[in-house]
């Protein structure tokens, strides 16, 4: 049961928000259950209901609340997730025209950090998808295909931290800074140069060498920096 008291503020439908948010992130009210359809909500909270719909609608940009169509329909409750957090990033980062250099510090800060971490937790699953991921791009030579190879070994990098904050970030976040968005940037001698980077990383991960797997990202991390920054658009959207 959703607990709600009348609600007496000028802005009651930032408070109605709030309160809602609050029961969702905690678990009061579970992902997939339907809200109180707005009728209900109006005679819990005491607001008009345009200001019901309001609040909704701010749960809906947050990603906490989606509408569901058809006989079991209504609004639904979601536990926020990376595709919401993708999207705030995105949206700051365009709205605030943060420049490529800067994006590419905050990778410098967090990949070295993934490596480190990934040498100390690493499973053997998460090596054989190292391992699976290395080899798709040892053996791609078309350039697109490779940068989406590249992104995948560096999410399963991330993810054999287990650390679930920041592979949450990253998978928002980094991926996108591995494509430059420049036609013919993968070259050969890029595509040579990645390969050898990421196996060296992989190698003292596996070995469950901490210092060298972020010493050798840190390396792997400025190197592509210093080839990026001289072709990529100033500002890059994820």
């Amino acid at each position: 049961m959703i607990e709600l008291g009348q609600i007496k503020l000028q802005k009651g439908f930032e408070t109605l928000a709030s309160v809602l948010r609050e029961q969702i992130l905690n678990g009061a009210i579970q992902s997939g259950e339907v809200l109180p359809n707005e009728r209900d909500l109006v005679l819990r909270s005491g607001l008009s209901r345009g200001s019901v719909r309001e609040a909704l609608r701010v749960l809906e940009t947050q990603g906490l609340v989606t509408t569901r169509l058809g006989r079991n329909g209504g609004r639904v409750a979601l536990q926020s997730g990376g595709g919401a957090v993708k999207s705030s990033l995105d949206h700051y980062i365009r709205g605030q025209q943060v420049p490529f250099p800067v994006l590419m510090e905050t990778v410098e800060v967090l990949e070295p950090s993934l490596a480190q971490l990934a040498a100390v937790h690493r499973t053997d699953e998460d090596v054989a998808a190292l391992r699976q991921a290395s080899k798709k791009l040892q053996a791609t030579k078309n350039a697109a295909r490779f940068l989406a190879a590249n992104t995948a070994w560096h999410r399963a990098m991330a993810h054999a931290s287990h650390n679930p904050l920041l592979t949450t970030i990253y998978d928002a976040l980094g991926p996108g800074l591995l494509n430059p968005r420049v036609a013919g940037f993968a070259s050969a001698e890029v595509r040579s140069e990645v390969v050898r980077a990421v196996g060296r990383v992989e190698e003292a991960i596996i070995a469950r060498d901490a210092p060298a797997a972020r010493r050798r990202m840190e390396r792997h991390v400025l190197a592509y920096r210093a080839k990026a920054e001289q072709v990529a658009p100033k500002v890059v959207t994820l």
